[in-house]
């Protein structure tokens, strides 16, 4: 920062009524940070306190925001916005633009922070509290992390919890190790089979308490200057019903795990623990007294309704029963977009073994070559996504329901993926001669990403995935209608024989036809679909041209991007499937 921009925002600081004794600190430095500039100075509140702060700024002010502490913290209250070091939180750093103006931001920024310190020592923001509870629990001394998966049922219970119970290093003293294990990560579940996620296999599970409490008076976080106390802990037991208590408290070992969810009167729910060691309890005051080395833990959730709070589809129906045929390119991104978006119960149906030349083009890696596609899919998300429900078969669809290994009936989508319009076909001819009422999606790429397509179909609608189907005027054969390939041309490729053929098309060919899908099959299942119907986006002619094909009439013919046709206008009337199955 050049001299003159500081000489410039000094004297503005002078002249900012709201301000006296403004003084340049001889030291760059405040709480151990290195600032370009430090101002000590005193604020006036509109209640003629007055109180003296320090303005630091940033090397990198252009893109850090200005700070502003209380110097004599120790004097006032405990109070919102405020860390345990002084220093104000002004604004939220997400999605904020900072502007490059020095003097305009640190005067915007002292504004801020007299309204944050007028409204504290008069209480009027004491909600604040409760609203960023667990931010201020966090900043406690002496905080051990926590992951919690909460169970489903709100109600004081037994749970269980692990670490990761390393060993002791060389010429490590006991002393050190026994403290580097209490700043392990605790991690805390319902059920034994959740807490296998983290994989601590070595690691003892013991026993911990949640109690799940609803105060009729309002429960603030303590003050973040001090270190916590057995005080606070027993405050928060005094609202658990002691019948309840006195039946969970002697399941505890030891080591002693709390955790409490505080539903406060306005409806928020907060989360904290503790964990100490030894202590008695006392029967006839229903409280904990000689405990040793209590700790204060920061709940991180994990449970799956919470870690999808950030996602914008949190309306969705997730207890759906899907299931998927194929788990290759477009099958292996769409069954881990669905798990992504929630939907927990999944059957996913493949015969094929995951290759080498696979890898470049599928969600799945070097890790899992040789592996079933299928089971290999289960084994990546649940791995990585908790609470799935994912039933993987390794074989042909047409095996599976001819020995009736799955029943189509208890399945809410059907989704087949396997580009392979045979399959297809046949699927298509089985849930017609069955008059299966669920709903299917058949997604599929064209060679060298010159398409996507996605078609829904519904039994009883008009038109069926036959009729996608016609025959050639001249030669009598079978060929593709909604192709944007010109019939005739040979479109596949071989690896070591025409046992290994194979389409052409790219990694992101894939993840376009997902998209597609994605967002059709939301509407489905929201019941927004009525009609039978295929969609297709047109690709990049440049690529395929170079690759000596020609396109259909259909690509030449289709002037937009993405065209949409219904049942009633491809339905063929002829079509040896469906046509005397849908409404004439």
């Amino acid at each position: 920062m050049t001299n003159t921009l500081f000489d410039f925002l000094e004297t503005s600081l002078m002249e900012c009524e709201i301000l006296t004794d403004v003084n340049t600190s001889v030291c760059n430095s405040y709480n151990n940070i290195y600032y370009s500039k430090v101002i000590d100075c005193n604020m006036i509140l509109d209640s003629a306190v007055v109180i003296s702060i320090a303005i630091c700024i940033p090397g990198k002010w252009q893109q850090e925001l200005i700070d502003i502490y209380i110097s004599n913290y120790d004097e006032f209250d405990f109070i919102p916005h405020v860390d345990s070091k002084g220093k104000l939180c002004l604004f939220e750093k997400e999605g904020i633009l900072i502007d490059q103006n020095l003097v305009g931001i640190t005067i915007q920024s002292l504004f801020r922070a007299k309204d944050i310190l007028e409204d504290g020592l008069t209480q009027k923001n004491k909600m604040d509290f409760i609203d960023e509870f667990e931010l201020y629990w966090g900043q406690l001394s002496n905080c051990r992390l926590t992951y919690f998966v909460v169970p489903k049922t709100h109600k004081s219970q037994k749970i269980k919890y692990i670490s990761n119970l390393t060993a002791k290093r060389k010429n490590e003293r006991h002393i050190e190790y026994i403290n580097r294990i209490r700043n392990k990560p605790l991690y805390v579940a319902k059920e034994t089979g959740e807490l296998k996620r983290w994989r601590l296999e070595n690691s003892p599970i013991l026993n911990a308490i949640y109690f799940a409490i609803s105060p009729q008076i309002y429960v603030f976080p303590p003050d973040i200057r001090n270190n916590i106390n057995i005080d606070y802990l027993n405050n928060l037991l005094s609202f658990v019903p002691k019948d309840i208590l006195t039946k969970l408290i002697y399941c505890l070992g030891r080591q002693k795990v709390i955790v409490f969810e505080i539903k406060q009167p306005n409806g928020i729910i907060n989360h904290l623990g503790f964990y100490f060691e030894n202590g008695c309890f006392s029967k006839k005051n229903f409280n904990f007294q000689n405990v040793n080395n209590l700790q204060p833990l920061i709940i991180h959730r994990a449970d799956k309704k919470y870690l999808m709070s950030r996602t914008a589809e949190k309306d969705l129906d997730n207890n759906k029963y899907i299931l998927v045929i194929g788990c290759g390119s477009i099958g292996g991104y769409l069954i881990n977009e669905l798990a992504k978006q929630g939907y927990e119960n999944l059957t996913i149906v493949d015969s094929d073994i995951l290759s080498n030349e696979n890898i470049f083009r599928h969600i799945l890696g070097l890790e899992y070559v040789l592996k079933n596609k299928s089971d290999a899919l289960k084994e990546h998300i649940c791995k990585n996504i908790p609470e799935m429900n994912i039933q993987s078969i390794n074989e042909k669809i047409e095996d599976v329901l001819l020995y009736d290994e799955i029943n189509l009936n208890k399945f809410d989508l059907i989704i087949s993926t396997t580009g392979n319009h045979n399959v297809n076909r046949w699927l298509n001819t089985y849930v017609c001669n069955h008059k299966l009422y669920v709903p299917i999606i058949y997604a599929w790429n064209e060679v060298c990403g010159i398409g996507n397509h996605v078609a829904y179909f519904k039994y009883g609608n008009v038109g069926c995935y036959e009729c996608l189907f016609g025959r050639n005027d001249d030669t009598g054969e079978l060929y593709d209608k909604t192709s944007y390939c010109k019939f005739g041309q040979k479109i596949t490729k071989t690896v070591y024989g025409c046992d290994k053929s194979f389409v052409p098309y790219g990694n992101m060919i894939s993840l376009k036809t997902v998209l597609i899908c994605m967002d059709i099959i939301k509407d489905i299942l929201k019941g927004k679909t009525l009609d039978n119907f295929i969609l297709s986006v047109k690709g990049n002619y440049e690529y395929f041209k170079e690759q000596g094909f020609e396109v259909s009439d259909r690509y030449i013919n289709q002037k937009e991007n993405v065209k949409k046709i219904t049942g009633s206008q491809f339905v063929n009337p002829m079509c040896g499937v469906c046509k005397d199955d849908y409404p004439k």
